[in-house]
């Protein structure tokens, strides 16, 4: 594959050469300076409350009350979102969180040792604990497209400071997490199977970003993945069932309903604002749910024959494994219904793909990724949402864009080792 140095800089569109290091120098200071604002402010408060509406933490809020609700005996009470809601009172007087619990009971055992741990406390270990993981997948697939040391942590630090993974840390959400285990459950399967199954396996906490894996295995021919994965998810959640119940697991399927419920109905705690998803589209542009989801399955159905395809016709060429983990990650956050902005963190493998190994679009591959991340910036405090949600556009933009170098001829790789 013979990777370019594009994310160090590139004089196709910039004359001066210097212009592109100092422009990602000063996006990595952005970043950190932001986050340590974030950090100073979570321990400034004097309580869980930003403002009159804010939560310190955000949605690690969630998490957090169900761990607690854990460790008392009372775990089975989080599906219900009453008795849910008035835990989360306790610690936030805050009339419409709308936050709900419709996580499998494996993640339970999680939770629950984040809520051994003061709240605050427990939130920076969670955010620099699914962070680890995050670099160390994003590592894993760097060391492979990218011989040089230096571009690997640039691409690395450009990525970690970016907007969009600065918003999973300081929403509380377990999307980094989730990003990793897609990377690796997507990126050569075949050959890496036991560490693939295994991320693919634990991906099941969070079930509906794992949706397009079994496809691609089995139509790669990554049997031996698609072993390990079952087998890991059907240990980890019988044992869970085990602890918990088997009342548990029809508590997580009624809360599934429930949530399947309001996102195709009101939306009163799924609002479709800052979602992914052709359904979050359309039902911010008022359209009925009963027109917008049949449009919905019209899009994912496209998007899964997309994605097995592609599996199908690359699966076993090594060179096309950073295109594969793209298309997939890209999919994953179309499939569903519903997916929230922080999901983007599956975008990271495009984002990557982009950079590295794309031909159409390589040369301004640099211009692209900057104008998402000035996109995420700007619609924090400008309308720009107002035609169409941001998420959405740079996500179906995304698919898209590899759909078009699906047919391509690869450059030749070195991935191989």
């Amino acid at each position: 594959m013979n990777p370019r140095n594009v994310l160090r800089g590139s004089n196709a569109w910039l004359s001066a050469p210097s212009v592109l290091p100092r422009l990602q120098r000063l996006s990595i200071i952005y970043g950190v300076l932001y986050f340590l604002l974030v950090f100073t402010l979570t321990w400034v408060a004097t309580d869980l409350n930003y403002g009159s509406s804010g939560v310190v933490g955000g949605d690690f809020l969630a998490f957090y009350t169900a761990g607690d609700m854990t460790l008392q005996g009372q775990a089975l009470d989080a599906y219900r979102f009453d008795e849910f809601d008035a835990a989360l009172q306790t610690r936030v007087a805050n009339e419409h969180l709308g936050m709900m619990w419709q996580y499998p009971p494996l993640m339970f055992f999680l939770v629950g040792m984040l809520a051994l741990m003061p709240y605050k406390v427990a939130l920076w270990v969670w955010i620099a604990g699914t962070t680890v993981v995050f670099v160390l997948a994003l590592r894993r697939i760097l060391r492979l497209i990218s011989p040089e040391q230096s571009e690997r942590h640039m691409a690395m630090l450009l990525l970690v400071a970016s907007p969009l993974c600065l918003m999973v840390m300081i929403s509380g959400q377990i999307s980094l997490l989730t990003a990793a285990l897609l990377m690796i459950a997507a990126f050569r399967p075949k050959r890496d199977w036991l560490l693939a199954g295994l991320a693919a396996g634990l991906l099941t906490v969070k079930p509906q970003l794992g949706v397009l894996l079994p496809l691609a295995y089995i139509f790669a021919g990554a049997w031996r993945a698609f072993g390990v994965a079952a087998a890991v998810a059907i240990l980890l959640h019988s044992f869970s069932i085990l602890v918990f119940g088997p009342e548990s697991l029809e508590a997580f399927l009624n809360a599934i309903v429930r949530l399947q419920s309001d996102v195709a109905g009101s939306g009163t705690h799924t609002p479709p604002e800052n979602m992914t998803t052709l359904f979050g589209q359309l039902r911010f542009w008022e359209v009925p749910a009963a027109l917008a989801m049949p449009l919905h399955v019209v899009l994912s159905l496209f998007v899964l024959i997309s994605v097995t395809v592609s599996w199908w016709r690359f699966g076993g060429d090594e060179d096309r494994a950073l295109f594969l983990a793209a298309i997939t990650g890209a999919g994953a956050i179309l499939v569903t219904p519903y997916a929230y902005a922080y999901e983007m963190a599956a975008l990271t493998p495009a984002a990557l793909w982009l950079a590295f190994d794309s031909r159409r679009f390589r040369n301004v591959s640099i211009v692209l990724l900057a104008a998402a991340s000035g996109l995420l910036i700007l619609r924090q405090s400008l309308p720009l949402d107002a035609l169409i949600q941001i998420p959405f556009l740079i996500s179906v933009l995304a698919f898209i864009s590899l759909l078009f170098e699906a047919n391509r001829r690869p450059v030749p790789a070195s991935i191989a080792g």
